[in-house]
């Protein structure tokens, strides 16, 4: 398959549409999607450690910035050479101004503090801050896309749960990773060229260990095949922030 050309979700220029979390076919943020499948649906408990998952979250949340082109990732603007050019792990600002979203907007607050030079790691060690994770949870809240219960265990334990309010949200997320292992060949009349955020979603899931959450029959198999696939990539924006959240080998991205 050709990874040169992916099918880009169209930049949103205009103050924040919240999904109707009742209808799937709208494409909830990159870190929602993360948030979903980095849970349990039956019981809402975390597949992952609150550091390891927020690390996750402050990437995609960098990762939205750059889908929706506001900012660049890896490149650097030159006016000596009229251009970008290829600069690992920096982050330019295209577009400065605040739409809406508490946490993209907050994210560009941060980056515009800097000042100078920026990089994925820098990022993300700063914006994984450790109420990250309940921020997060709490938009999701307030958009209506999970729902909080109370579970008593013999009528005496109590607890909180945390659920989407469409389950089925959370399994076609895990469908849409799945299926970028197994592509349909281009000659296929249901073919269409990956979907840049599932792409993403795939390099968050890779780098944090979540293949094994997708019910695959092989989660080894398809883990790699992610991984072929990320490093196969033409932009390489996917793999600076890959680099930067993997908790195995977390290194500055320069």
């Amino acid at each position: 398959m050709n990874l040169a050309v992916l099918k880009r979700r169209r930049p949103m220029r205009q103050r924040r549409i919240v999904p109707n979390p009742r209808d799937p076919e709208i494409r909830l943020p990159l870190r929602t999607e993360l948030f979903l499948i980095a849970h349990s649906d039956e019981t809402g408990r975390n597949h992952l450690s609150r550091k390891a998952l927020n690390l996750g979250l402050a990437g995609a949340v960098l990762m939205e910035l750059s889908l929706t082109e506001r900012i660049q990732i890896g490149k650097q603007y030159r006016i000596r050479d009229g251009g970008y050019v290829k600069d690992t792990g920096r982050i330019t600002i295209i577009d400065p101004e605040f739409y809406g979203d508490p946490l993209t907007d907050q994210a560009m607050k941060l980056i515009r503090t800097t000042g100078g030079r920026f990089h994925a790691s820098e990022f993300i060690d700063q914006f994984a801050t450790p109420d990250l994770y309940d921020r997060v949870q709490g938009d999701m809240l307030a958009t209506g896309v999970l729902k909080r219960e109370i579970h008593r265990r013999f009528g005496l334990f109590r607890r909180e749960v945390y659920s989407p309010v469409d389950g089925r949200h959370p399994i076609q997320i895990r469908s849409k990773v799945r299926d970028l292992a197994n592509p349909r060949h281009p000659d296929d009349p249901g073919f269409e060229l990956p979907n840049i955020q599932t792409v993403a979603l795939a390099g968050l899931v890779a780098a944090l260990g979540l293949a094994r959450h997708l019910y695959h029959s092989d989660p080894a198999i398809l883990h790699m095949k992610l991984m072929d696939l990320i490093h196969r990539l033409y932009d390489n924006t996917i793999r600076d922030v890959y680099a930067a959240i993997n908790p195995a080998k977390r290194r500055r991205v320069r």
